[in-house]
């Protein structure tokens, strides 16, 4: 346990902590970075569309990232949060391995946990021949027939979108009755769809082979789908009395509804990707300052709105 009390304690070491920590240590603010080391897109190995690393892989883009915080007052503990414990003037964080730590403000930036529909092969095959995003991923597959799975998850739009890249795509409904509107996006894509159940996927010389429930084999040059996601807020759960950070998110700087609470990267009301994550991180930076200022000089800073019921 350390009596230190942080100016703000950051959860998740992606690109949104790492920009929120930057932001706020430069901004000469005492900073505790908390990373479990388990980040969302680690099975892609790489990272694309953040500008000067592009393809970078995440390690060492995690790496560069760390090294840029080493001027500023910023200490990063791998470890995982148990608890967190909210108080009038500070929020209480407890560790597995780096004890109790004390902040005057709570970034959470952990992000979500993907969640791969039930498909035998799939897990093995995630981040090499089957992906979710195509902004991310698809320009390496570019010019190759693609599956799009939309079993569990409905996904006719991320199918349209890969018309940029492939001139053949394919909709597997995975045996699902398609709503009309899903049905009717398809056709003004031109994109057909195969109605059998998917058995299983396996790596193949073209790509990936889908097994269907009718006996036979698809081949696609790559797989995509979109998944369900799980929020990473376990330790908040006993106090936040919301299902997620996005419902308790009320401007776009990463404030929530709870005092000395703030939001970043994949868990707040923006777009999933690793620049708006890094965006929203400096965002929330901001916040995290200027709301720090207001408290230590009142008057000296323009009100915020009222919090809307």
């Amino acid at each position: 346990m350390t009596d230190t009390l942080y100016d703000a304690i950051i959860v998740g070491g992606g690109p949104a902590g790492l920009n929120a920590a930057l932001y706020l240590g430069r901004s000469c603010r005492k900073v505790a970075l908390i990373d479990s080391g388990d980040p969302r897109n680690l099975a892609a190995g790489v990272m694309h569309n953040m500008i000067t690393n592009d393809g970078v892989t995440v390690e060492e883009f995690r790496r560069r990232s760390r090294a840029d915080l080493e001027p500023y007052d910023v200490t990063c503990f791998e470890d995982v949060v148990d608890t967190t414990t909210p108080a009038a003037d500070r929020i209480t964080v407890t560790t597995s391995n780096s004890g109790t730590l004390h902040g005057r403000t709570l970034l959470w930036a952990a992000g979500v946990r993907s969640r791969l529909p039930e498909i035998p092969g799939l897990p093995e095959l995630w981040g090499k021949q089957v992906f979710e995003c195509p902004y991310c991923h698809a320009w390496e597959v570019r010019g190759k027939s693609f599956g799009v799975f939309g079993g569990e998850v409905p996904s006719e739009c991320l199918a349209a979108t890969l018309t940029t890249w492939s001139p053949s795509v394919t909709y597997l409904t995975g045996a699902r009755q398609l709503p009309d509107d899903e049905a009717g996006r398809l056709r003004a894509a031109g994109i057909p769809s195969v109605t059998d159940k998917v058995l299983g996927v396996r790596a193949d010389p073209e790509g990936v082979a889908v097994s269907l429930a009718d006996g036979s084999s698809r081949t696609f040059g790559a797989l995509f789908l979109h998944m369900d996601t799980e929020p990473r807020i376990g330790p908040l759960r006993d106090w936040l009395g919301a299902e997620d950070l996005e419902s308790v998110q009320i401007d776009e700087r990463g404030r929530t509804r709870h005092p000395r609470l703030y939001v970043a990267g994949d868990l707040g009301k923006n777009m999933q990707q690793a620049t708006m994550a890094a965006a929203s991180g400096g965002l929330a930076g901001m916040a995290i300052n200027s709301d720090l200022v207001r408290e230590d000089r009142p008057g000296s800073l323009y009100d915020l709105p009222a919090v809307p019921e």
